[in-house]
């Protein structure tokens, strides 16, 4: 793993191995290069079906078992491989609107009910971010990896004028179509939008002061796993 900035110890400490981004969005693989000077990422999707039953779940709570799940499955596929990770970072993202989870469109009326219900609604809705990073252990410590969890949430609300016509004419673009809530704030779905509350990268799915401080949080978590193990074997 390179940096082209952001050289600081924790990056150092992962730099033996690889750095899995454990999603196929081209969005957070850019946060990552861009934001915090990340560039060898290597991008391994989960096949995590994300098809947990959402009424065993508050809504951030299910974006963050879902993260968990996704880092989980990458983590078990690449860890016996010939480059193991040093890291495997996961992210999923939802938006709340009236108590309503709306992920990915996945038909165009669909698409087109999701972005009227924004615009409709009088107040902000909101942004999760479920996070999960994995770090493995050197030392043979059950289960063998630091894990931990981050939630960021967001408001967004959107211009109440927008017509139904720039609606269609957004969903025919085709942008938003892998989008929860069925709009991509960084590109055209920005026209749509009048405020935003919190961190503006979290809308596009990967926030990035939350995604610095887990990572460090969780390398240093797996060091102390690590010296510990040491020291009780000086100590034996």
């Amino acid at each position: 793993m390179s940096l082209s900035s952001l050289d600081i110890a924790t990056f150092q400490d992962l730099s033996k191995g690889r750095f899995i981004l454990a999603s196929k969005s081209p969005r957070r693989k850019q946060i990552l290069e861009q934001q915090l000077g990340i560039k060898d990422v290597s991008v391994f999707p989960s096949g995590f079906e994300e098809d947990l039953d959402k009424t065993k779940f508050s809504p951030f709570e299910y974006v963050v078992e879902t993260a968990r799940q996704k880092a989980l499955d990458v983590y078990r596929a690449e860890i016996d491989s010939d480059h193991p990770p040093s890291i495997v970072l996961a992210a999923d993202t939802i938006v709340l609107c009236d108590d309503e989870i709306m992920e990915k469109p996945r038909d165009k009326q669909l698409h087109f009910n999701m972005l009227k219900k924004l615009r409709d609604y009088k107040r902000p809705h909101k942004v999760f971010t479920g996070l999960c990073c994995i770090v493995p252990l050197e030392v043979p410590r059950l289960p063998g990896y630091a894990l931990f969890t981050q939630l960021e949430e967001s408001e967004v609300k959107f211009d109440s004028s927008v017509s139904d016509e720039l609606i269609m004419s957004y969903i025919k673009s085709g942008q938003g179509d892998d989008a929860a809530g069925g709009y991509n704030i960084q590109g055209l779905g920005a026209v749509f939008v009048e405020k935003v509350n919190g961190d503006f990268y979290n809308v596009m799915g990967l926030p990035v002061r939350a995604t610095l401080r887990l990572i460090e949080k969780t390398v240093e978590a797996s060091k102390e796993e690590n010296s510990e193990d040491e020291d009780a074997d000086e100590d034996y």
